[in-house]
């Protein structure tokens, strides 16, 4: 079982990050698909007022199917989530080469689809902190990196992890880098 344990800095963000992490549950499913049912109207029998608020919902419906991604995306990150991302990348410029793409919808797309694993768990291990479990059986499976960084976003601070093969302290050298260091192996 893979895992990341963290420091819970916000409590109002970690009931935050629920939402997240429900998403990514959900999507991993087997046959999961997304509903992209529009809405259904009865136009004869609506007034002229009714019809006007219901092609405004049907104008937003069909925006959210041009680019679903970033509707979900701003639907499921708040906007602190969002700040942290773009300064993290505006401030670690080096951290492109091992991320990606300079945006916050990668960071979500990853999340979606580019971080292969199954989710297993999250809990509070006491009112300070808590865990993620997962499991792979992909190597490289997306690697934690963004992960770590989705986490600190959410102010749930990474301090240790295990990453299939090591197990790991976490420390942070500053708001957006940090460290993993390999703790020896125990018999």
């Amino acid at each position: 079982m893979l895992y990341i344990k963290f420091n819970i800095e916000d409590r109002y963000k970690f009931e935050d990050f629920k939402k997240i992490y429900k998403h990514m549950v959900m999507v991993r499913q087997p046959d999961f698909k997304f509903d992209d049912k529009g809405p259904d109207f009865d136009w004869d029998s609506m007034t002229e007022e009714e019809v006007d608020i219901a092609l405004i919902e049907l104008n937003n419906f069909l925006d959210q199917q041009a680019e679903p991604e970033k509707y979900r995306c701003k639907e499921l990150f708040p906007s602190y989530v969002n700040e942290y991302i773009k300064d993290f990348f505006k401030e670690e410029n080096n951290n492109i080469e091992q991320l990606g793409n300079l945006d916050t919808l990668s960071i979500f797309n990853y999340l979606e689809y580019g971080f292969e694993v199954d989710m297993s768990n999250l809990k509070k291990i006491n009112q300070d902190t808590g865990i993620v479990e997962f499991s792979t059986g992909n190597y490289p499976f997306g690697g934690l990196d963004r992960f770590i960084i989705t986490l600190a976003a959410y102010n749930l601070k990474p301090i240790m992890c295990f990453d299939g093969f090591n197990k790991c302290e976490i420390t942070w050298n500053s708001l957006y880098q940090y460290n993993l260091n390999i703790l020896p192996k125990t018999e």
